[in-house]
Protein backbone atom coordinates (compact mmCIF):
# COMPACT_ATOMS: atom_id res chain seq x y z
CA UNK A 1 0.00 0.00 0.00
CA UNK A 2 1.88 3.11 -1.24
CA UNK A 3 0.39 6.57 1.15
CA UNK A 4 0.88 10.09 0.08
CA UNK A 5 2.65 11.89 2.63
CA UNK A 6 3.54 15.48 2.21
CA UNK A 7 6.56 17.48 4.01
CA UNK A 8 5.13 20.79 5.40
CA UNK A 9 8.20 21.69 7.14
CA UNK A 10 11.84 22.05 5.67
CA UNK A 11 12.57 19.99 8.91
CA UNK A 12 10.30 16.68 8.27
CA UNK A 13 11.35 13.46 8.64
CA UNK A 14 9.40 11.36 6.65
CA UNK A 15 7.77 8.23 8.74
CA UNK A 16 9.83 5.33 8.13
CA UNK A 17 9.05 1.71 10.04
CA UNK A 18 12.78 0.68 11.88
CA UNK A 19 12.79 -2.72 11.64
CA UNK A 20 11.33 -5.25 9.52
CA UNK A 21 9.09 -6.47 11.90
CA UNK A 22 7.73 -3.06 12.95
CA UNK A 23 3.97 -2.51 12.47
CA UNK A 24 4.19 0.73 13.86
CA UNK A 25 5.88 3.53 11.51
CA UNK A 26 7.69 6.04 13.93
CA UNK A 27 7.18 10.47 13.72
CA UNK A 28 9.45 12.53 14.80
CA UNK A 29 8.60 16.28 15.53
CA UNK A 30 10.47 18.65 13.47
CA UNK A 31 11.61 21.80 16.64
CA UNK A 32 13.09 21.63 20.10
CA UNK A 33 10.40 22.14 22.66
CA UNK A 34 10.43 22.56 26.16
CA UNK A 35 7.44 21.10 27.98
CA UNK A 36 6.90 22.02 31.99
CA UNK A 37 5.63 19.68 34.42
CA UNK A 38 1.55 19.49 33.86
CA UNK A 39 1.80 21.13 30.47
CA UNK A 40 0.66 19.60 27.47
CA UNK A 41 1.90 20.96 23.93
CA UNK A 42 1.15 20.40 19.97
CA UNK A 43 4.35 19.50 18.56
CA UNK A 44 4.86 19.44 14.94
CA UNK A 45 5.83 16.43 12.67
CA UNK A 46 5.85 18.48 9.58
CA UNK A 47 3.87 15.91 8.07
CA UNK A 48 0.00 15.30 5.96
CA UNK A 49 -0.52 11.95 5.50
CA UNK A 50 -3.10 10.76 3.24
CA UNK A 51 -5.17 7.97 4.91
CA UNK A 52 -6.42 5.53 2.34
CA UNK A 53 -10.55 5.11 2.18
CA UNK A 54 -11.10 2.25 4.33
CA UNK A 55 -8.49 2.64 7.05
CA UNK A 56 -7.94 4.62 9.91
CA UNK A 57 -4.35 5.86 11.04
CA UNK A 58 -3.96 5.64 14.84
CA UNK A 59 -1.64 7.64 16.68
CA UNK A 60 -0.11 5.94 19.56
CA UNK A 61 2.95 6.38 21.84
CA UNK A 62 6.31 4.93 21.36
CA UNK A 63 7.07 2.94 24.52
CA UNK A 64 10.31 4.23 25.08
CA UNK A 65 8.42 8.04 26.59
CA UNK A 66 6.68 6.48 29.31
CA UNK A 67 10.48 6.95 30.40
CA UNK A 68 10.56 10.44 29.81
CA UNK A 69 7.82 11.05 32.10
CA UNK A 70 5.85 11.66 28.68
CA UNK A 71 2.54 10.46 27.85
CA UNK A 72 0.29 11.82 24.71
CA UNK A 73 -2.48 13.75 26.24
CA UNK A 74 -5.27 12.00 24.35
CA UNK A 75 -4.48 8.57 24.87
CA UNK A 76 -4.80 7.51 20.82
CA UNK A 77 -5.20 9.84 18.36
CA UNK A 78 -7.43 8.97 15.47
CA UNK A 79 -6.74 10.41 11.56
CA UNK A 80 -9.29 10.02 9.62
CA UNK A 81 -9.46 9.64 5.56
CA UNK A 82 -10.99 13.73 5.45
CA UNK A 83 -7.86 15.02 7.31
CA UNK A 84 -5.57 15.60 4.24
CA UNK A 85 -5.70 19.30 3.33
CA UNK A 86 -2.82 21.81 3.03
CA UNK A 87 -3.23 22.65 7.04
CA UNK A 88 -4.25 19.02 8.02
CA UNK A 89 -0.46 18.59 9.68
CA UNK A 90 0.09 15.87 11.79
CA UNK A 91 0.21 17.16 15.67
CA UNK A 92 1.23 15.08 18.79
CA UNK A 93 -0.15 16.52 22.00
CA UNK A 94 2.62 15.54 24.86
CA UNK A 95 1.46 16.36 28.17
CA UNK A 96 4.65 16.23 31.00
CA UNK A 97 3.42 14.27 33.69
CA UNK A 98 7.16 14.53 35.38
CA UNK A 99 8.39 17.13 37.97
CA UNK A 100 10.88 18.21 35.99
CA UNK A 101 10.60 20.59 32.80
CA UNK A 102 11.60 18.19 29.88
CA UNK A 103 13.20 18.92 26.82
CA UNK A 104 12.00 17.80 23.42
CA UNK A 105 15.05 17.40 21.04
CA UNK A 106 14.63 18.36 17.17
CA UNK A 107 13.93 14.97 15.29
CA UNK A 108 12.86 13.33 18.84
CA UNK A 109 10.69 10.20 17.79
CA UNK A 110 7.58 10.42 20.24
CA UNK A 111 4.93 8.47 18.42
CA UNK A 112 4.34 5.83 16.18
CA UNK A 113 1.79 5.69 13.80
CA UNK A 114 -0.13 2.39 12.32
CA UNK A 115 -2.94 2.54 9.51
CA UNK A 116 -5.83 0.48 10.76
CA UNK A 117 -8.75 -1.07 8.58
CA UNK A 118 -12.31 -0.01 9.35
CA UNK A 119 -15.40 -0.31 8.08
CA UNK A 120 -18.61 1.98 8.40
CA UNK A 121 -21.30 0.52 10.30
CA UNK A 122 -25.00 1.65 10.33
CA UNK A 123 -26.80 1.93 13.97
CA UNK A 124 -30.19 0.77 14.22
CA UNK A 125 -32.41 1.98 17.14
CA UNK A 126 -33.70 -1.34 18.82
CA UNK A 127 -35.56 -2.21 22.70
CA UNK A 128 -34.49 -5.86 22.09
CA UNK A 129 -30.77 -6.08 24.07
CA UNK A 130 -29.32 -9.23 25.37
CA UNK A 131 -29.93 -10.80 28.28
CA UNK A 132 -26.46 -10.90 29.54
CA UNK A 133 -25.12 -8.03 32.03
CA UNK A 134 -21.66 -8.30 33.36
CA UNK A 135 -21.74 -5.38 35.77
CA UNK A 136 -18.84 -2.63 33.99
CA UNK A 137 -15.65 -1.34 34.71
CA UNK A 138 -13.68 -4.42 36.80
CA UNK A 139 -16.42 -6.59 37.58
CA UNK A 140 -14.19 -9.83 36.34
CA UNK A 141 -11.33 -9.69 38.96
Amino acid sequence: MNINVKLCHPDAVMPEYKTAGSVGFDLAVVEEQIIAPNETKFLRTGLIICVPNGYSLILAARGSISKKNLILANGIGVVDTDYCGPNDEILLAVRNIGAEPYTVQKHERLAQGLFMPVEKTEFEKTDAISETSRGGFGSTG
